[in-house]
């Protein structure tokens, strides 16, 4: 797919598409090291560790499981805020007529199945059994397919609710089994911090992370002396995200509308949380049948990757159409915000210059004081250009660590290092305080010496891989699965439609994932 050029995206549709992403991932959930931030896009802090992920051994508990061999049935699960068309493409291309270096499989078509999601975990998952129950039924009386033949294949949230729905079917009793397999990309098995963290209910952290932005980049210091452009509206504005943003931002706020905050942000965001029982459950239950994860590691900046990602995902439709694994391209944002961090530091630069120009001239028009009024009057101005720049640019060049750090892929950690000592006398330059590794070495050979002793810390930021809204160690870490497979330099909603996503399951059906037989899929 041919990307988009930079120069037909206006500062303020830009701008938009950033706050969408964020009230977006306020309700969406899910190796490689993570690779280094880059300079052009990173704050600068303290010394910074990444935690590359190293997933379990696969389980070999499965390997001897096969199916019986004929047409089978894959059921499509869409993540939080999703649909069934979010997985439509992709199965119906495998049930019939394949597409690009992806054939079709033995699978008679299935329609992705949906599920309500303003309740609980428990609610949504009850909801979703029904819908399977309803497919296995239709799939077994017409075709003749086991239940337990089929396959299950979940984006985000999808996987979660269908590891409930696996421990809900130990009662026999109640639930009957509607599938034998399960493939899951990018679930949150341990939680993820995203959801409770920028939700409204929650840490509030999309409010602030836009009001800083409306403040910030709306400043008119950074348009003057040119006029603001003329406001833009955007169609399908949500009328609670409208509401919120026009009380932080005013007037400007009408204009940065994520128009999905109504559809995403639901109360079951609060379930996901790493401390919930439901997910502590999860994280320690091995499932009862196979299960294969796929994690995403998206390389950095992942905000700004993952923004583009998430707002092209509703205008890329053509595409994917033709290619339904062509879902692939995320540089153009990133480009764009360098390019963005570039003019914010050459304009400071330039009123900066320019303030100190008029300061020269005022001093020497001291004897002219209309001069000298109309040179104070510049250079001020100048000096509010400036420190509005500079603000712009510091957003940009923070705003991906602050967003990791919602997600829980950045935290700043402390380790007690030695110890600090002084002692009575000491005029040691620069405060007569010496570093120390026990408080013994302090006080030397003389117990009653007049000295002070104080723990040394030492802060480090803690960076770990992530695919842009959960981490690699949360969506790869099921207990019992037969593989943990990560897709590397992709997001959370590439996931569905990149070519790993092609690749990976081109695998799978292969047979070519170590103990996962049950999973080869001929082809048509």
């Amino acid at each position: 797919m041919q990307k988009p050029s930079t120069q037909n995206v206006p500062i303020f549709f830009t701008v938009a598409l950033i706050f969408i992403l964020v009230t977006l991932l306020a309700g969406r959930l899910y190796a490689q090291p993570c690779t280094s931030t880059p300079l052009a896009l990173s704050g600068a802090g303290p010394e910074v560790h990444n935690r590359p992920f190293e997933p379990l051994a696969g389980s070999q508990v499965f390997s001897a499981k096969t199916y019986t061999g004929g047409d089978r049935s894959i059921f499509y699960i869409h993540g939080l805020g999703g649909s069934s068309e979010n997985w439509q493409l992709v199965a119906s291309r495998t049930a019939y007529g394949g597409t690009l270096q992806f054939p079709a499989r033995k699978v008679v078509y299935a329609p992705p199945i949906t599920y309500a999601q303003n309740g609980s975990l428990l609610d949504a998952a009850l909801d979703m059994d029904a819908g399977l129950q309803s497919a296995a039924w239709q799939a077994q009386q017409i075709h003749g397919i086991s239940p337990e033949d089929n396959l299950l294949i979940a984006h985000s949230l999808g996987g979660l609710e269908a590891l409930i729905l696996d421990s809900l079917y130990q009662d026999t009793i109640t639930f009957s089994r509607p599938f034998g397999g399960m493939i899951l990309f990018g679930s949150a098995v341990e939680g993820s911090d995203a959801p409770f963290a920028l939700s409204s209910w929650g840490g509030n952290g999309a409010e602030g992370f836009v009001e800083e932005a409306c403040e910030v980049l709306s400043s008119p210091w950074l348009w003057l002396p040119q006029f603001l452009p003329p406001l833009r509206w955007f169609p399908a504005l949500d009328p609670i995200l409208q509401q919120a943003i026009s009380f932080t931002c005013g007037t400007l706020g009408d204009l940065f509308v994520p128009f999905a905050l109504g559809h995403f942000n639901k109360p079951l965001v609060a379930e996901i949380q790493p401390q919930s029982p439901w997910i502590q459950s999860i994280s320690a239950r091995a499932p009862s049948v196979p299960v294969i994860q796929a994690y995403g590691v998206e390389e950095e900046p992942v905000f700004w990757r993952t923004a583009y990602s998430m707002y092209m995902t509703d205008s890329i439709g053509l595409a994917l159409a033709q290619d339904p694994f062509s879902f692939d391209g995320d540089q153009v944002l990133v480009d764009w915000a360098v390019d963005q961090m570039a003019q914010y530091a050459a304009q400071g630069a330039l009123a900066s210059a320019r303030a100190q120009a008029h300061l020269i001239a005022q001093n020497n028009a001291w004897y002219n004081p209309v001069a000298s009024l109309y040179h104070a009057w510049q250079r001020q101005r100048a000096l509010e250009e400036s420190a509005a720049a500079n603000d712009a640019h510091r957003w940009y060049y923070q705003a991906n660590n602050v967003y990791k750090g919602y997600i829980g892929a950045r935290k700043l950690s402390f380790n007690q290092d030695g110890f600090w000592c002084r002692c009575r006398g000491d005029m040691d330059p620069p405060f007569s305080w010496t570093a120390v590794q026990t408080p013994s070495d302090c006080f030397g050979s003389d117990p009653y010496a007049a000295c002070v002793v104080w723990e040394r810390w030492q802060a480090y930021v803690i960076e770990k891989p992530n695919d842009g809204v959960v981490l690699a160690q949360s969506a790869g870490s099921l207990p019992g699965a037969i593989a943990h497979v990560a897709m590397p330099n992709t997001n959370h909603q590439q996931m569905r439609n990149a070519s790993t996503t092609r690749a990976l399951l081109k695998r799978i059906y292969n047979g070519q994932i170590p103990g996962g037989p049950f999973f080869a899929t001929a082809i048509r």
